[in-house]
């Protein structure tokens, strides 16, 4: 039942960004796509290169090693996108790149998890996904929705943006019930069952993967000479995964529950941390941040 639940929430979230993206998104992209592939370079190419590095210097259990790995090769999120439009940064450029990167992880998931399945558990018999049926999976769960909310945005304008909101905020609290399902349910029915031991393990890892990222997100678009929303939101959407879609990969896909953890424990702080380090850069949207949030 989790895992069906994860499916649902996971295509209520994308069908949710659907129905955000206007035409107008895409046009600035084709005129101007010198940020989005840089960001896509960023999330593709060294996110998973930094998660690989790190795991590969931790003494971690396999099963958490490919666990952070599947969340390095996810896309960007609802609230990777929610915190770009709360601090006023390139909302645009998040939500391209969590539609762009969504595409291309039909192919770059199943490479990216089978490469950590044949280092991390080699000769063991462990399940490898198949390229094109797993492409097609994530086809149905992830972009078939964006296009059906594409789609309801088209058809029906002015209801899709009083829905959307509502429904973003639906989505989010829905993927906070699966988080906690999965963090507080018994391995019996479908939970996690943490040791205050596998914490240990896991956190100090997925807290600097973490770091990196944001700070990758910072100083590469320092490099590249890009502005500081553009910086935000390259660090924003390189450093919160798309964790439900971990969670189905890691349990659904594979059938490995353990992989699932660092995922969880992923999910904990991100948001803040990545909040954190965006008022780091824009001290003064603070207060309408409090007042977005809270309504005073």
């Amino acid at each position: 039942m989790i895992d069906i639940l994860i499916t649902i929430v996971l295509a209520l979230i994308m069908f949710s960004i659907g129905l955000s993206l206007k035409t107008v998104d895409f046009r600035h992209l084709f005129i101007a796509p010198r940020v989005l592939s840089y960001g896509l370079f960023l999330q593709l190419m060294v996110l998973p290169a930094l998660a690989f590095t790190v795991v590969g210097l931790a003494d971690l259990p396999p099963a958490f090693s490919i666990g952070f790995l599947i969340l390095s090769a996810c896309p960007g999120g609802l609230s990777s996108n929610f915190i770009s439009f709360l601090l006023r940064a390139n909302t645009a450029l998040a939500v391209s790149l969590t539609i762009c990167n969504s595409t291309v992880a039909m192919f770059s998931v199943p490479f990216i998890i089978n490469l950590a399945l044949e280092i991390y558990q080699p000769g063991t018999g462990a399940t490898h996904l198949p390229m094109v049926p797993t492409a097609l999976r994530l086809f149905a769960i992830v972009l078939l929705p964006v296009l059906a909310g594409m789609g309801a945005r088209h058809l029906f304008p002015r209801r899709s943006e009083v829905i959307q909101p509502h429904l973003r905020r639906l989505a989010m609290v829905l993927l906070g019930l699966v988080f906690t399902l999965k963090l507080l349910a018994p391995a019996s029915h479908g939970g996690s069952a943490f040791t205050l031991t596998e914490v240990g393990q896991i956190l100090p890892v997925a807290l600097l993967i973490n770091l990196l990222a944001l700070s990758t997100g910072r100083i590469g678009g320092a490099l590249f000479g890009l502005d500081t929303n553009n910086q935000i939101t390259l660090g924003v959407e390189i450093g919160i995964q798309n964790t439900s879609l971990a969670f189905l990969i890691a349990g659904s896909f594979l059938g490995n529950d353990e992989a699932i953890k660092p995922a969880l424990i992923y999910a904990m702080f991100t948001f803040f941390t990545a909040l954190g380090y965006g008022l780091l850069l824009k001290p003064r949207m603070y207060r309408r941040i409090r007042k977005d949030l809270t309504g005073w």
